[in-house]
């Protein structure tokens, strides 16, 4: 069996990176944590660029996954989190550092900047946060749906979207009309 490196041990590296994200980002770094399963930061939209910048130049070379949250009826209503990693392949074995950048994008309009031109792997994580809560990625040049039809209209998993969706006409097993209602 390979040898297992001290719990934590991966981690030991990120407690000078949320020192670097606090001097880099100032006013614009909301929170700063160090959890037991990994290190994050809050920071507003405006410092998502910067923010990734000091992470990449700490060695964070993968972004792994862009995930939304909607906190409705709470404000700020929607959380965009990205979960980015620093992989050492030469070092056995490998073990991935994490850490989550947290951003909290306007209520009303949410907008944040687009990470393509950055990690090319978040044009599609950006247009499904885009197509299903509504969120758009200021810069990304070919943003639209990508799950619902195009005619489809509004978010589907916001939370004050209606559960049997909105009335509009397709064409299911050949029969025009709008969606029937679920039989209990």
């Amino acid at each position: 069996m390979p040898e297992q490196p001290p719990v934590g041990a991966e981690r030991t590296r990120t407690a000078a990176l949320l020192d670097s994200l606090r001097a880099a980002l100032g006013d614009d770094l909301l929170e700063a944590v160090s959890a037991a399963d990994m290190d994050e930061a809050a920071i507003v939209p405006s410092a998502l660029l910067h923010a990734v910048d000091v992470l990449r130049s700490a060695g964070f070379n993968m972004l792994a996954d862009i995930g939304v949250v909607d906190h409705h009826p709470l404000s700020p209503r929607f959380e965009v989190a990205y979960h980015i990693q620093a992989i050492d392949a030469a070092a056995k074995p490998v073990v991935p550092v994490r850490f989550r950048l947290r951003v909290f994008p306007d209520d009303a309009e949410p907008v944040v900047p687009s990470l393509v031109s950055v990690w090319p792997n978040s044009n599609w994580a950006e247009r499904e946060a885009f197509d299903l809560f509504g969120i758009r990625f200021d810069g990304h040049l070919n943003l639209k749906r990508i799950l619902m039809p195009d005619d489809w209209v509004g978010y589907p998993l916001r939370k004050d979207y209606p559960l049997r969706g909105t009335d509009r006409d397709f064409v299911a097993g050949g029969r025009q009309g709008t969606v029937p209602p679920v039989n209990p």
